[in-house]
Order: structure tokens, then C-alpha cells, then sequence
């Protein structure tokens, strides 16, 4: 049997999911479904919590508990191509922060997508892509490079946002090849402790989330970059084609 505060969130995730509740409504008080005979306020708090974490609702100081409208993705693709026409990834309503950058020793999945042995070193650049007004995370990104771009280019390895465009940007311009191919894949899977710390939710969220990768290789045939993408609870790709 689920306890209490699983029963209230999947009834408030329900009335959202119908439309009773639509984005920008603002969820009854704490101390309001209490006096209802709802729960507790431990246990509201806890339902709360929980459709926070699954990406529904965000809550903030004077704001109270507002429902969310459904965050959507952009791919790595995606990015460049506006960072091409505006000059920034960014799209609006969002921000980036938490930039960082270093060389370590390549994972075994970051290994067979550049091509290396486990363990090489390879250069690994992150940040994180947050709601502006709310500062919820949207997704945390990580772009995976081959070491040797960063003797060559070391404002790769410095951990703050670049001002000229992608690192796809700064890689092709100095190698003077372009992008010539991509290979993405886009899964969902269950929230791990390892997912919740990126995304800043708390470590025990079960809920899914969506994982997208994109492996780049330019005119020569090498594997530049891999990109990995993890989109927070309640997110979605979602993608407009003009017809004609």
C-alpha cells in the first residue's frame, strides 16, 4: 500500500494532467489540504516535494507551489545552429551556469564513442541549463572531447562559458573542417542518485528522465566530440517542421 503523501501526488499529478490544473496555477496551501483532512503537514509537504521532483510543479519563497509548464529539450544539434544565428545557446527563458572544465581519464562509453582506450585522458566540459525565473535545472550537459584539442585550444580547458559560440564552433574553426556527420540516440530511463545530483532533486526521486547523445565527426572522419545531455524530470524533445 502507498503511503499517504504517494496518494495525494499522483491525485494533484492527475488534475494536472487533465488540465483541472494548467501551468502557472498556483496549488491549494500547505495548511489549506490539511484543514481539507488531506494529511498532515508533513505529508503534503512530501506529496509536494515529490511532484517538485518529478518536474510537474516549482516552488519558491512568495510564490508558493506553482504548476510548471513541460519543459522542452533541445539537442545538441539544436544549440549549435542557434548559437550560429544568435550567438548564444541559450534559448529564451533559460541560462547556463556552473561551467566546468578539466582533463580526466575517459569512462569506458566516452572511450568507445571517441575511439580511445578506457582510461585515456580526455577533456570534459559540463554546465548546467537552468529555467531563468525559477532557476530549476532544465538539463545538464556534458560535451566530451579528445585531449589533444585542448593543448591546442586551451579555452577549452577553462571552466567558464565560451564567447565564441560551441566548443563544435571553436574546434571547426580551428581545424578548419566542418561538421560533416552526427549520431544521436535519446533514451529515458529511471532517476539514478548519481542523475538527481546533477540535476539538483533530491537523491531518492524515482521518476524518468531523458538521456540524449550525439557523437560528432567532422570532413576528416574523427570523432571531435561527444555530447551527453540529461533532461529533468517532466521534460520532454520535442521538435517543429515546417511543411512545404
Amino acid at each position: 500500500m502507498p503511503p499517504k503523501w504517494r496518494d495525494l501526488a499522483d491525485d494533484i499529478a492527475a488534475k494536472i494532467n487533465s488540465g483541472e490544473y494548467v501551468p502557472g496555477d498556483r496549488l491549494p496551501k500547505i495548511e489549506d489540504l490539511v484543514r481539507d483532512g488531506r494529511g498532515s503537514k508533513t505529508t503534503v509537504h512530501a506529496a509536494y516535494k515529490a511532484l517538485e521532483a518529478e518536474g510537474l510543479v516549482a516552488s519558491s519563497r512568495g510564490h508558493g507551489t506553482v504548476v510548471r509548464a513541460q519543459v522542452s529539450l533541445s539537442t545538441g544539434a539544436e544549440r549549435e545552429e542557434r548559437s550560429k544565428l544568435t550567438g548564444s545557446s541559450w534559448r529564451a527563458g533559460e541560462r547556463s551556469d556552473s561551467h566546468m572544465a578539466g582533463i580526466i581519464a575517459a569512462p569506458d562509453d566516452v572511450a568507445e564513442a571517441l575511439g580511445i582506450d578506457a582510461g585515456e585522458p580526455v577533456l570534459r566540459r559540463s554546465r548546467v541549463y537552468r529555467d531563468e525565473h525559477t532557476s530549476a535545472v532544465i538539463s545538464h550537459s556534458t560535451s566530451w572531447i579528445p585531449a589533444a584539442f585542448a593543448e591546442e585550444l586551451p579555452e577549452l580547458v577553462m571552466g567558464k562559458r565560451l564567447s565564441g559560440g560551441t566548443s563544435i564552433d571553436v574546434i571547426t574553426r580551428h581545424t578548419g573542417r566542418p561538421v560533416a556527420q552526427r549520431f544521436s540516440s535519446m533514451w529515458a530511463q529511471i532517476t539514478t542518485p548519481a542523475d538527481a545530483g546533477l540535476l539538483e532533486i533530491p537523491a531518492d526521486t524515482r521518476a524518468a528522465v531523458i538521456v540524449m547523445t550525439v557523437r560528432i565527426v567532422d570532413a576528416s572522419g574523427a570523432t571531435i566530440e561527444y555530447g551527453v545531455d540529461l533532461g529533468g524530470p517532466g521534460s520532454r524533445w520535442a521538435k517543429e517542421e515546417s511543411i512545404g
